[in-house]
């Protein structure tokens, strides 16, 4: 369990590394940039320099890979609904992501910004569940399928 935790983490780490480093070049590259912005330009003026606010912005990417990947642990709770684990998940990620998202300069600490991200982050979570219950779905249908096409031959 430890391993698989580690792996999470490491994981998670680079993998909102790598996300936030490609978000961050594509909108420098669509806002025509002379330099590479990690974030909003109120972000980088708050460091000396844009290396160190590239480096606050990495980690602070590697931290938002870390809270979905280690957050989808949530999703392994067997004996939780689908419905169930998606609230949980959806609670703890909000709860640890909107920080790190405000923290990174991603939207002001602004009522009306909070309110956009919440609804978008909640559409997402709709979304996310939607689809879970659908695969889900089609997975007890198979398996009724099979279970019943096994009855007929013991029967047969």
């Amino acid at each position: 369990m430890i391993s698989k935790v580690i792996n999470r983490l490491v994981f998670g780490g680079a993998i909102g590394v790598t996300v936030g480093f490609l978000i961050a070049l594509g909108t420098s590259l669509a806002y025509q940039s002379d330099t590479f912005m990690p974030s909003s330009p109120a972000f980088v003026g708050r460091f000396s320099t844009n290396t160190q606010a590239t480096l606050i912005s990495a980690g602070l990417w590697a931290l938002m890979g870390v809270t979905f990947s280690v957050g989808s642990f949530i999703f392994e709770t067997a004996y939780w609904s689908i419905t169930k684990q998606t609230a949980v998940h959806l609670v703890v990620t909000y709860a640890l992501f909107t920080p790190l998202a405000l923290l990174a300069g991603w939207f002001p600490l602004d009522h009306e910004w909070l309110v956009s991200f919440s609804i978008e982050f909640l559409v997402i979570y709709l979304i996310m569940w939607i689809i879970f219950m659908t695969i889900a779905k089609a997975r007890v249908r198979k398996l009724n399928e099979a279970i019943k096409k096994d009855r007929e031959s013991f029967y047969n």
